[in-house]
C-alpha cells in the first residue's frame, strides 16, 4: 500500500538528501573537489544514495498518468514540470546536461530571489543561531 509508505519514505529521502554523505557529496561537487564522473560510490564514504533518489523521484513524477493542473497555464502537466529544483538536480546528477552551478538558477527561478541573499538575510537577524542546529 503505497500511501502508507509515502510519509516515511519522503521523510527518509529528505534526510538522506540533506544530511551526511549526500550533503558532503553536494558540497564536494560544488567546490570541484569531486566530479560526477567519479560515480555514486565514493571511496571512504560508500554509496551516495541521493543521486539514485533524485533519479527515482524524477522518473516517478514524470509519469503522464500522474498529471496535475498547471497553476498558471491551466492545463494538465506531469508533476515534475512544477519541480524546478528536482528537474535541475536531475540534469546535474543524472543526464549531466548542466553543471552544479545550475542549482543556483533553479533556486532563483523558484523564489525569484538569489539564494545567497536569503542566507545573508537569515544570518543578519537575531533568530539565526547556528549553534541550535547542532543540538540534539
Amino acid at each position: 500500500e503505497p500511501e502508507k509508505l509515502a510519509g516515511p519514505l519522503l521523510a527518509d529521502t529528505y534526510v538522506t538528501l540533506l544530511k551526511g554523505r549526500n550533503a558532503w557529496y553536494g558540497q564536494m561537487l560544488a567546490k570541484g573537489e569531486l566530479s560526477r564522473d567519479m560515480g555514486e560510490n565514493i571511496s571512504g564514504k560508500g554509496m551516495i544514495q541521493g543521486v539514485s533518489a533524485v533519479g527515482a523521484f524524477y522518473e516517478l513524477l514524470s509519469q503522464s498518468s500522474l498529471s496535475v493542473l498547471h497553476p498558471e497555464e491551466n492545463k494538465p502537466v506531469a508533476p515534475v514540470e512544477l519541480c524546478p529544483i528536482l528537474k535541475t538536480l536531475y540534469k546535474i546528477l543524472i543526464t549531466r546536461e548542466q553543471s552544479s552551478h545550475a542549482i543556483l538558477q533553479a533556486l532563483r527561478d523558484e523564489t525569484l530571489n538569489d539564494p545567497r541573499e536569503r542566507i545573508e538575510i537569515a544570518q543578519s537577524h537575531a533568530f539565526y543561531r547556528p549553534s541550535l542546529l547542532s543540538q540534539p
